[in-house]
């Protein structure tokens, strides 16, 4: 089995046993971010508020799962620190463009260049591994509002097993 499947699996085990067990302590939330344009996430709270476990999808210049741990570290539980294991960013997967030579005609050429320009934006990789996060909670870490979230780590490139340091930025609403 994959990584990503292996990420999939414990969620949705997470969220099914979090269901069935306190369906009143599940939130949802929706973000965007760097790398990643749109984050679903489903959390259940947990030790009185004061904590919460989190899976999300990470959708944007590649895509991943992640699973995590939050602690508020104050009493109204605005200030977070936590530790996260899944995609924890993207970066460029350095590809080359494939080479245009001279026998093409220069409108092959052109596209050709156009098209290489296009997919170099978009041509990034997930780095799965293991990091940590601080989140400013503007009405408290469990409860409706607005939610920022620094994420950093070190792991493994999806396609090139290049292992690195990476890290995401996540605005979100939690309803």
């Amino acid at each position: 089995m994959n990584r990503h499947g292996l990420i999939w699996l414990i969620a949705l085990l997470a969220t099914h046993i979090s269901v069935t067990s306190h369906a009143e302590d599940i939130d949802f939330s929706l973000g965007t971010g760097y790398p990643y344009l749109v984050i679903p996430e489903v959390s259940y709270s947990a030790s009185g508020g004061q904590q919460r476990l989190y899976a999300n999808y990470k959708l944007g210049l590649d895509d991943g799962f992640a699973i995590g741990f939050e602690h508020g570290l104050d009493s109204a539980n605005q200030h977070a620190i936590g530790l996260l294991v899944g995609a924890i960013g993207a970066q460029d997967d350095k590809r080359p463009c494939p080479n245009n030579d001279d026998e093409n005609g220069i409108a092959e050429g052109l596209a050709s260049v156009i098209a290489c320009s296009i997919v170099e934006i978009f041509d990034h990789e997930t780095t799965n591994g293991i990091g940590l996060s601080y989140s400013y909670n503007h009405h408290g870490l469990n409860n409706s509002g607005f939610r920022i979230r620094f994420e950093a780590g070190y792991g493994e490139g999806v396609d090139s097993k290049e292992k690195r340091f990476d890290g995401a930025v996540v605005l979100s609403y939690q309803f």
